[in-house]
């Protein structure tokens, strides 16, 4: 008896028929059939596919770029670069090669043996460097001998060492290039590069300037140009930071480039995009260059505020203003200019930081070497310039603005005025700027050297007060000015700013002086006296009519 192995009423499977030669293969249900002439149209189609795209500018973009900031720019890190090399199948330029290093060792040594022990000693902050000279000199790849080119293709290899306070605080490999604008035909600017080819990449920023946060990249060594009265650059970054304009961090230096003294030096971080992306944290800014070669957002955006600033409709207010541009610093710079005397001053960058919830354009200031330079603390009006090198840059985006307001504005002008008259009566008092001229001749005496001139300094700015006065009567037409002096045997509380006992202020026509006293212990605050004329009250605000003469007058508690 057979079981089968069929459920009953399921069909039965059909008999198998006599052989009739090779077993057939059934096809793969739904595999497509294609012919092979569409298999080889399709394979052709790809390899024209491919050879477009190569040739498409789209690709070509995307290396060019890819291979320039691979090699050329510091701004993705190392990292970065090394991936964008491999993908472009180029050798890693960022490794410190045994050549490189063997070099960096050889020109270290030579380095530390151009400072004197005398100089180490001093403590001031001192600079070597090192290159092979025909890296300078030399008439096809020179620096020096080529002052006018630019960009990477003209960095060369050297050693740098720093010293301060007589210790060894950096030792390492750099990038050299020659730094500056018009002054770069006299050799005597130069910027180094940290690369992690050449050694050490970034170098952290309190190396170079103490409580600095932060990491640097590159850094800039400049001969001071003018001598008259020393330390210029440096005392005119001084004044505008305390006017309110940004300025970059610096310290008096000297540097030596292949055993050559270069003297008295600025040496200040460089003014970059990758600076201050570290400085902010993020990348959502703008920064424009002044009189420097900007990529099309930032030209673009600048030549923006150029033309709202040309064709806004008159009258400009000062609230329009305000909404695209940082006036304290914008005027700090323009007025701080005038105040040194600087006949080169259109320079400097803006900033925008669109991360800031209403964001505006900042100013900051730039080679400041030819202040000082068209001052005198004798000369008379007719013999002074005055406003002269503001208002020859009237087209530039600040002058124009100020120009603008100060024809337009008001409010813009009793604004301005007010700024002016408590910069010159308390940001610039005399006794600010005695401690801002002590560290310059303290350092001077550190190292044992005549390069700064203080009595000069210290003449000129102490002129500057009655000279501004009168040459912002004369050339912007600003009501005219009398001087204001408060006596007192204990500090009083003036225009809101600082405590003196003996104070001269300098005010405009109608501007207002206001006068606190504060009693010290033991002491009771009895009445003032304007011009013999008693007024009580310790508090007290007068409209400036005249020269005016006030005492303060105390009694024992």
């Amino acid at each position: 008896m057979s079981i089968s192995t069929t459920r009953p009423g399921s069909a039965q499977p059909p008999a198998p028929g006599p052989h009739s030669g090779a077993a057939r293969i059934s096809r793969v249900p739904h595999a497509p059939h294609i012919p092979l002439w569409t298999a080889a149209l399709f394979l052709a189609a790809l390899l024209c596919a491919g050879l477009l795209l190569e040739r498409s500018p789209a690709l070509r973009q995307y290396r060019a770029v890819s291979l320039d900031i691979a090699t050329s720019k510091d701004s993705l890190g190392s990292p970065r670069k090394r991936q964008l090399l491999t993908e472009l199948g180029l050798p890693d330029v960022h490794a410190v090669s045994p050549e490189h290093r063997d070099q960096v060792e050889r020109l270290l040594g030579e380095a530390r043996g151009d400072i004197s022990p005398a100089l180490i000693a001093s403590g001031w902050p001192v600079v070597a460097i090192r290159t092979d000279e025909e890296n300078l000199s030399d008439p096809e790849i020179g620096i020096v001998a080529n002052p006018e080119e630019r960009g990477i293709a003209w960095e060369r290899l050297s050693s740098m060492v720093f010293y301060k306070d007589g210790q060894e605080r950096l030792a390492t490999g750099a990038g050299l290039r020659i730094h500056g604008g018009g002054s770069r035909k006299d050799g005597i600017a130069f910027r180094l590069y940290f690369r992690n080819s050449y050694g050490q990449s970034p170098i952290p920023a309190d190396t170079f300037f103490p409580g600095v946060e932060g990491s640097l990249k590159r850094i800039v060594l400049r001969k001071e140009k003018m001598p008259r009265p020393g330390f210029v650059c440096m005392l005119g970054f001084d004044v505008m930071a305390r006017l309110g304009a940004q300025v970059p961090h610096f310290v008096p230096a000297i540097y030596l480039i292949n055993g050559k003294e270069m003297g008295i030096s600025l040496l200040c971080e460089h003014i970059s995009v990758n600076g201050w992306r570290r400085k902010l944290g993020h990348n959502d800014f703008l920064l424009y260059n002044i009189r420097k070669s900007n990529d099309r957002k930032e030209f673009a955006a600048l030549r923006e505020l150029y033309l709202w600033a040309r064709l806004m409709p008159a009258p400009l207010t000062m609230q329009q203003v305000e909404r695209r541009m940082d006036l304290r610093s914008m005027c700090a710079i323009i007025f701080g200019s005038m105040y040194l005397g600087a006949n080169d001053w259109d320079q400097g960058a803006f900033l925008l930081d669109r991360a800031q919830p209403d964001p505006v354009w900042m100013n900051i200031a730039w080679d400041l070497d030819q202040a000082f330079q068209h001052l005198s603390p004798t000369a008379p009006l007719e013999k002074r310039p005055g406003w002269k090198f503001a208002m020859d840059e009237a087209k530039a985006v600040r002058m124009r603005l100020f120009l603008r307001l100060w024809k337009e504005a008001p409010e813009f002008r009793t604004w301005f005025l007010r700024y002016m008259a408590d910069a010159l009566n308390h940001t610039l008092h005399p006794s600010e700027l005695e401690r801002m001229i002590a560290p310059y001749v303290a350092m001077e005496r550190q190292l044992g050297r005549e390069m700064f001139d203080q009595d000069l300094a210290a003449a000129m700015l102490a002129a500057r007060p009655v000279q501004v006065m009168e040459e912002t009567v004369r050339d912007l037409g600003a009501p005219a000015w009398s001087a204001v002096r408060v006596s007192s045997p204990c500090p009083v509380r003036i225009d809101d700013m600082a405590d003196y006992t003996e104070y001269t202020g300098r005010y405009f026509m109608g501007q207002t002086v206001r006068l606190h006293a504060m009693p010290p212990a033991g002491k009771r605050f009895s009445h003032w006296e304007v011009d013999g004329a008693r007024r009580d009250g310790p508090d007290m605000e007068l409209a400036v009519e005249g020269p005016m003469a006030i005492r303060a007058v105390f009694t024992d508690a």
